[in-house]
């Protein structure tokens, strides 16, 4: 019994529910085609993907030109060689989406105040752009929709105010639309999962319009090049959304799980396995779901499962765990029954997964760790607590010179950075490179407890300014610069007016507010070091000021820090340290007032709380 027959049966609504069911768009699903000749069908993780090549020769030039107008606008010479660039953004639901978002805003020369603030015009120069959970929706919308200022996506195309799973406008054909959708696909006799839904609901509040229920929610990732032609023409970096793979038999996600990487181009992880890493190896995104039988296409191919909402769901499954508390209610509620009745049959063991085809089945790859399993089981990949998607842009084939990381993670007691993801990632990256060489260089960074107490969440570090054997490390946390923007990352709502004042924090968090002088030309001094193939010897005075100031000087103050209650205003590391123009200096506002959860911008959350306050929207009891 399918789940539209499941929800008939146990409901009296039938005459709606059999329109919404049984006619309209089903294009989420995807669906059979030709198989290409001469096709490359798997590849081993020692080069990029031809498509990855040529996007590369195309955004180069693009690069080239940006970094020297933002270097001569500091009045600095132009590298001997264009720098590669990479933008992180973090986990941590729509908070990181927005903040992240206007971090990148704060590097647009399509912003004024990012202009006025010195850094306006760096965005030109990225070109890898990779997103986590709810990094990967900031990621995937931007892209998708051109690569728009980030505020314009709040006014027109974003749809915050509407609840994600609980919409203000037609609730129950919402719900319908959502059952028929994924009816589709696993008719199509592909693995259908919760993560499906979620999938369809993220899409119907950050896709262009026409890839939404309404239209056909068909948009692929492997076909954002064709869809926009800013990415297609070299104009904006390439995405690269992430997930990880909990193994048979797992419910603990290992850190060393396998990191998987969906781009435009292909699919695929650099190392396997997470007991013991080999060479990882790619797929052709377009052709994911494909059945291959040692890199050997079987019968027709397979195009659509790469559906852009579907990758968007698989990096951030956050909306399963709400679903599972709303299924353990008692009502009997039409909106209610419908979940159970999704829930029902996708089966208890995959609540919490994405399940995809696993195109390495019976390759004959060394030692493939994956050759044996039917389905490839992936998963929030903040799961491993490496909440910043570092580990594609570290990978030596992509050769980065420097790493932009935003962190809206909500780590500590007050909600805010604290530096413990990118430690994750630094110890993964040594262990796994000394113990199975696996060739990932990161710079050493401090532990949680060395971020607080050295005030490193507060501001911008660098990393790595004396290891030139990695790249830079430009990081930039989440601070209550004007806005208290350490929402829940269960929130899943926001007015406009606390959706605009998140994401002018985030670039704020990112241009300093304009209260540090020399932040411009230090940050463009960052960029471009290894391009200039600088050291520590070498480098001209004014970058060596700059390096003093803000990278890491290695020293760790691992004991217990008080707690971490950032106050509005500039941060007290940069006043101190001399840094902030004497007009901005003491400029605080307010208090931080913990005790008040509405002054602070928290908001209580928990997947209770929200199922509670949903059940209650709908005039039922918890």
């Amino acid at each position: 019994m399918d789940a539209a027959q499941w929800l008939m049966e146990k409901q009296g609504h039938g005459k709606h529910l059999v329109r919404s069911f049984f006619g309209g768009d089903t294009s989420y699903a995807p669906e059979k085609a030709d198989c290409p000749e001469d096709q490359e069908w798997l590849w081993t993780a020692d080069h990029l993907s031809k498509g990855e090549e040529e996007f590369l020769k195309k955004r180069e030039k693009v690069v080239k030109e940006a970094v020297k107008r933002m270097m001569d606008s500091q009045q600095m010479p132009t590298p001997p060689r264009t720098p590669v660039i990479g933008y992180a953004i973090s986990g941590g639901g729509y908070r990181s989406m927005i903040t992240g978002l206007g971090g990148l805003m704060g590097l647009m020369k399509q912003s004024e105040e990012a202009v006025r603030a010195g850094t306006g015009g760096w965005a030109d120069a990225i070109t890898y752009m990779a997103g986590l959970s709810g990094g990967s929706w900031g990621t995937a919308s931007w892209i998708s929709n051109g690569g728009m200022l980030p505020l314009d996506l709040i006014e027109k195309v974003w749809n915050l105010e509407s609840n994600l799973i609980l919409p203000d406008d037609d609730k129950l054909s919402f719900y319908s639309n959502l059952i028929r959708q994924v009816d589709a696909k696993r008719k199509a006799n592909f693995p259908a999962q919760l993560t499906d839904y979620w999938a369809l609901a993220l899409g119907e509040q950050l896709l262009p319009e026409e890839y939404r229920m309404k239209g056909h929610p068909d948009l692929t990732i492997s076909s954002l090049p064709a869809k926009v032609k800013k990415l297609n023409d070299g104009e904006l970096p390439m995405p690269i959304l992430i997930a990880s793979q909990r193994e048979e038999g797992e419910y603990v996600i290992a850190q060393n799980a396998t990191v998987w990487e969906f781009t435009p181009y292909s699919f695929g992880s650099w190392a396997f396995g997470s007991k013991k890493k080999i060479p990882g190896g790619f797929t052709p995104v377009e052709y994911l779901g494909t059945t291959l039988d040692n890199a050997q296409a079987k019968g027709q191919c397979c195009k659509g499962l790469d559906r852009l909402a579907f990758v968007m769901g698989t990096s951030a499954t956050l909306f399963n765990g709400l679903l599972l508390e709303l299924n353990g209610t008692n009502s009997d509620n039409i909106l209610v029954a419908a979940l159970k009745g999704i829930l029902n049959e996708i089966g208890e063991e995959n609540f919490d997964v994405a399940r995809i085809p696993n195109p390495f089945k019976g390759w004959d790859a060394e030692e493939n760790p994956l050759k044996d399993f039917d389905l490839l089981t992936l998963v929030d990949a903040g799961e491993t607590d490496q909440n910043i998607p570092l580990e594609p842009l570290l990978i030596p084939e992509r050769n980065l010179d420097a790493i932009i990381t935003f962190d809206a993670s909500r780590q500590t007691e007050t909600s805010w950075p604290n530096g413990s993801s990118i430690h994750t990632t630094f110890e993964r990256a040594v262990i796994l490179d000394e113990r199975d060489d696996t060739r990932i260089k990161m710079p050493k960074v401090p532990t949680a407890n060395g971020f607080i107490n050295g005030a490193l969440n507060t501001r911008p570090t660098f990393f790595g300014c004396d290891d030139t054997t990695t790249p830079l490390i430009v990081y930039i946390p989440q601070y209550p610069w004007t806005y208290y923007s350490n929402k829940s990352t269960l929130q899943l709502d926001y007015d406009l007016h606390a959706a605009t004042e998140t994401m002018l924090n985030g670039m704020r968090s990112l241009t300093l507010n304009s209260t540090v002088p020399t932040w411009p030309k230090c940050l463009s001094c960052a960029l471009t070091d290894r391009a200039f193939a600088y050291t520590s010897d070498n480098r001209t005075d004014e970058c060596r000021k700059c390096f003093d100031d803000f990278c890491w000087d290695g020293t760790s103050d691992d004991s217990t820090p008080p707690e971490y209650k950032p106050v509005l205003g500039v941060p007290d590391w940069l006043e101190n340290k001399g840094l902030v123009d004497p007009r901005f200096k003491d400029g605080k506002e307010g208090t931080n007032n913990w005790e008040d959860d509405e002054a602070s911008g928290l908001k209580k959350g928990g997947f209770k709380e929200i199922a509670k306050g949903f059940l209650e929207k709908i005039g039922l009891d918890f």
